[in-house]
């Protein structure tokens, strides 16, 4: 039987530091076990604004056929950005790639991961100039609700309006949309009813194992001698900050009443300028000894090997219970141990519970005060950091949310879309 042929169309992809390559890249190496050829166009990295990795490249499997196109540069007016988004500078060289590529008739289904929000509105062009079948997937919600230091008139408000005004125009004649979260679709679902005879499919970032024993060379992590050091890597954005203060809160509390020597809480890849910042909260709160901050992101690989050199992993997320927890699948795999700060209703939740590693867990709800909260926080992290507090986890039922099983359900409801 001849490979069928998938043409996926995203404008970051390794070296590219940034998180969302990986749930592209992962999809894209699974593809040729199942018959199908992956074929990437993307940006040249060139034309990135973000670090480049040329370590990450290694990620990448030899089936994977990737194309690149040059975008044009950021667009500023008196030093201010006009245009950045990549997929818009990227618009014309990306539409013309891909009418060459579908001009040779053996593409058999186009797939636009968002964000970039602005690539899959050529999606419903190409579909129907080829007779092509496409999905959208969502990473995040392009639709959301503003967090309340973002209303007003402002840089996010344009952004949401301009979210609702384009997203309607994308969806038309889309064949398949998937999301992390099932709350992510819900949203569309109950704004676009004439996409009820749609499908939708629901799936983890996942992992891929081989991505956790790739060791960077003579690199070290960043802790401090003789301390036991417990990390967070992620974001820190509008809808987790409440559980981050509410987190540093219990921590300040835990402190005064009792000594927490020879420990660091490691945050890193936390910087945002719309926030008070992790560093800032924690010296407010006289938690300068325990809590540093490195803001800015650690490329994928070195984050795996300071995760797996660690004493334990923190995994904060969000007041929303449709957060996905994509990388609580790294630090399971990877840390020694895991804390979890996430909405009790989550599918987060879900995997610590099938895992039997709920020990460390806080679930959030918005039914509990803060009092209550911090009291819960402050038992768990006493414990949390305690070496002699045993903690195992059955990593089996993770097979599940594997990159491979994960494609394997993808591309099923391709095919019946296709067939």
């Amino acid at each position: 039987m001849a490979m069928r042929r998938m043409l996926i169309i995203h404008p970051h992809w390794p070296p590219c530091n940034l998180v969302g390559v990986h749930r592209v890249r992962l999809i894209a190496n699974e593809l040729h076990k199942f018959g199908w050829q992956a074929t990437v166009l993307t940006v040249d990295e060139r034309d990135y604004e973000e670090e480049i990795v040329p370590e990450t490249l290694q990620l990448i499997l030899p089936e994977v056929e990737v194309i690149k196109v040059r975008a044009q540069p950021v667009m500023k007016i008196f030093n201010q950005r006009l245009i950045g988004d990549i997929g818009l500078r990227a618009w014309h060289p990306f539409r013309k790639k891909a009418r060459e590529i579908l001009t040779g008739g053996d593409v058999d289904f186009i797939w636009f991961s968002m964000p970039s929000w602005y690539t899959p509105m050529m999606g419903r062009g190409l579909s129907k100039a080829y007779n092509v079948s496409f999905g959208m997937d969502y990473r995040d919600p392009w639709v959301y609700q503003l967090a309340d230091h973002q209303k007003g008139v402002n840089r996010a408000m344009v952004t949401l309006l301009l979210a609702r005004f384009l997203e309607p125009l994308a969806l038309r004649r889309v064949a398949l949309v998937s999301g992390v979260s099932e709350g992510y679709l819900e949203g569309v679902k109950r704004r676009y009813k004439q996409l009820k005879n749609t499908p939708f499919l629901t799936f983890q970032m996942g992992f891929s194992k081989r991505d956790h024993s790739i060791r960077v060379p003579d690199y070290s992590p960043p802790f401090e001698r003789d301390k036991r050091t417990y990390v967070y890597a992620g974001a820190h954005w509008s809808m987790g900050a409440p559980l981050f203060s509410l987190w540093l809160q219990a921590l300040a509390q835990l402190n005064n009443n009792s000594s927490l020597p020879n420990i660091e809480f490691l945050f890193i890849g936390t910087g945002n300028p719309e926030l008070l910042s992790i560093q800032e909260q924690a010296d407010q709160l006289g938690l300068n000894r325990l809590v540093r901050e490195i803001p800015h992101r650690i490329p994928y690989l070195q984050v795996q090997q300071i995760l797996r050199e660690s004493d334990g992993a923190m995994v904060i997320g969000s007041v929303e219970p449709h957060y996905s927890a994509s990388k609580l699948f790294q630090c399971l795999i990877t840390a020694p141990r895991v804390f979890g700060f996430f909405h009790q209703d989550s599918e987060g939740s879900d995997i610590l519970n099938q895992c039997q590693a709920k020990d460390f867990f806080v679930p959030y709800h918005s039914d509990l005060t803060e009092e209550e909260l911090m009291v819960n926080l402050s038992v768990k992290i006493s414990s949390f950091v305690d070496p002699t507090h045993e903690w195992t986890a059955n990593l089996k039922p993770l097979e599940e949310h594997s990159t491979e099983n994960n494609a394997r359900k993808f591309l099923q409801e391709v095919e019946r879309v296709i067939a």
